[in-house]
């Protein structure tokens, strides 16, 4: 059975588009009868507007009567008060629904920072922004039913899934069964709302609402500006710091938002990609400005602040996943095999060779770096969290702990008291018998492995779900750009969105073994946000789920 699949430029969606938007018949001129005081603004400066008056509004009322962001009588406003901006919100969301939706990664970095909505009960900028567009998109859905431009039947909502479905399902179910068997249940079900059940619920309001190239491009800006307001941010942080007279021997890291540097390269890691995937990306025949000298030098001043904060984290692991997403970038741009085979030889021959000539430099290093008043480094402290995260899944391996229940039973902390149950942190070296250092740091609230945290989270069938995710994800993606690559006239915006979702994927994988990259609310968001965005990629390019049959024809509606 041939698979149904909308075009990038399907007439019917740039049409209710245009209608949603008031501005007409796509592609209409200005006839001659119309003077030019009557002039409209055209279609894209309409989007601009909207895209600001969304975001101007949303910030508004999260910002107002929030203590968190200041101490000004604006910050401790009543929420009732509050609730004008709110409302503005939702009516812009009401004229473009897209639009507000592919912007939501913009509120990711401030989760920390939660605003309170009603009585003690606060929530963080995803959220509001989310069940914010969720109560327009529904009530759109129920008023206006089979007119609502978004309908979408549940055979091409299960094909955009495609095999994708299962291990979403499965992850789903065992993150929620991790409520059950938790000891601190409050927490499970806290940890489960902020960093599974949110994020798959806007993956799937977005496969509804996003269908166009534009979509998918503004949302993968949306994901680089995310990380370029942080950058800001970090700057802004840095000569406050400088202005104190701090030297800049003694200089802190940056961590902004956040109560962690390593968090902000963790950020990083999925939107600094973006920006070098762009830079990085081939030249094809349609490219155009994309491919243009102005658009790439652009696009590296924007980069810039990005590895400026980055290096003021002086995050190891961030660092070298930025590293690790260059060399993937660089790699998917080599369109001879041969000569891709040579360079990934030389450059495993040039690492073997750096360590065998400098390892003991090297080992120093990594082992002594950011070492505490014990001398104790962060990667052995890192290594017996894992020896730790280990022996809790040996005693449960198929259940796991729960949602966000590490901290009780890895110590004795103040941030999940427990004095019944058996500790798994390693305070003395076994074998040596020195102290470890992470006596002194009871409160650390994960086991600095992604794969180890998920699987003492929620246990191995929600390990062996998300796996599956992932190697589903880059079999797709080397689909889509190897049917990129062969076509003559390939989207150029296609071509940078595939290699953007690569980079980013790769660089959070690899700051994932020594942190946690998913298991955060705006790790969570992002990470599924790059899933969304390669399932709306594979729609766009035109790539099948499996291979078509020579002689069988493709359906396009």
């Amino acid at each position: 059975m041939s698979e149904k699949v909308i075009p990038s430029n399907a007439p019917e969606i740039e049409t209710q588009r245009a209608v949603l938007a008031g501005s007409g018949t796509p592609g209409s001129s200005l006839t001659a009868s119309d003077s030019p005081s009557r002039r409209a603004p055209s279609p894209f400066w309409l989007d601009r507007l909207l895209e600001a008056g969304l975001l101007l509004s949303m910030a508004l009322y999260y910002s107002a009567g929030n203590p968190h962001l200041g101490s000004g009588p604006f910050f401790h406003l009543q929420p009732l008060w509050t609730l004008p901006f709110l409302l503005i919100f939702m009516i812009l969301c009401w004229y473009r629904p897209a639009i507000a939706i592919a912007l939501l990664p913009l509120s990711l970095p401030f989760y920390l920072l939660q605003k309170p909505v009603l009585n003690h009960y606060s929530f963080s900028a995803a959220e509001i922004t989310l069940w914010s567009c969720l109560a327009v998109v529904l009530l759109q859905a129920v008023l206006q039913r089979r007119r609502w431009p978004y309908w979408l039947p549940w055979s091409e909502l299960r094909a955009r899934l495609g095999p994708l479905l299962w291990p979403i399902i499965l992850f789903l179910g065992a993150s929620a069964f991790s409520i059950v068997i938790a000891y601190n249940r409050t927490v499970a079900l806290r940890a489960f709302r902020e960093e599974v059940f949110d994020p798959l619920l806007y993956l799937l309001l977005a496969l509804y609402c996003l269908r166009t190239r534009q979509d998918l491009v503004r949302l993968l800006l949306a994901l680089f500006a995310t990380g370029l307001l942080i950058a800001l941010l970090g700057i802004g942080q840095y000569l406050e710091l400088l202005s104190q007279g701090i030297n800049l021997s003694a200089l802190p890291r940056i961590n902004t938002v956040y109560g962690s540097a390593n968090s902000v390269g963790l950020l990083f890691d999925y939107t600094l990609p973006v920006g070098l995937a762009l830079i990085l990306m081939p030249r094809t025949t349609s490219s155009g400005f994309l491919a243009s000298w102005r658009c790439r030098l652009l696009v590296l001043a924007l980069c810039l602040p990005l590895l400026f904060v980055l290096y003021l984290t002086r995050s190891g692991g961030a660092w070298a996943a930025c590293f690790g997403a260059v060399v993937f970038l660089v790699a998917c741009t080599i369109a001879d095999r041969q000569l891709l085979l040579i360079c990934g030889l030389g450059l495993i021959l040039l690492t073997g060779l750096g360590l065998l000539c400098f390892h003991s430099n090297i080992s120093s290093y990594l082992l002594e770096r950011h070492a505490n008043a014990q001398g104790v480094g962060t990667l052995t402290k890192r290594i017996y969290l894992w020896e730790s995260a280990l022996h809790m899944i040996m005693d449960s391996p198929i259940t796991g702990y729960g949602l966000d229940n590490w901290l009780c039973h890895y110590s004795l902390n103040n941030v999940c008291h427990t004095t019944n149950l058996y500790h798994y942190w390693i305070t003395t070296d076994p074998q040596t018998h020195q102290p470890t250092g992470l006596r002194y740091e009871p409160d650390l609230s994960h086991p600095h492995n992604i794969f180890l945290q998920i699987w003492v989270s929620v246990g191995v069938v929600g390990l062996a779900a998300f796996l599956a995710v992932l190697a589903l994800f880059f079999w797709l993606l080397f689909r889509i750009l190897a049917s990129l690559y062969r076509q003559a006239e390939a989207d150029p915006w296609l071509v940078w969105g595939a290699l953007s979702l690569g980079g980013a994927m790769v660089a959070a994988l690899i700051q994932g073994m020594v942190d946690s990259s998913v298991l955060e609310q705006d790790l969570a968001f992002c990470f599924w946000t790059l899933i969304l965005a390669l399932l709306l990629l594979r729609v766009l390019s035109k790539t099948p789920w499996r291979k078509r049959p020579r002689a069988a024809k493709l359906n396009v509606i």
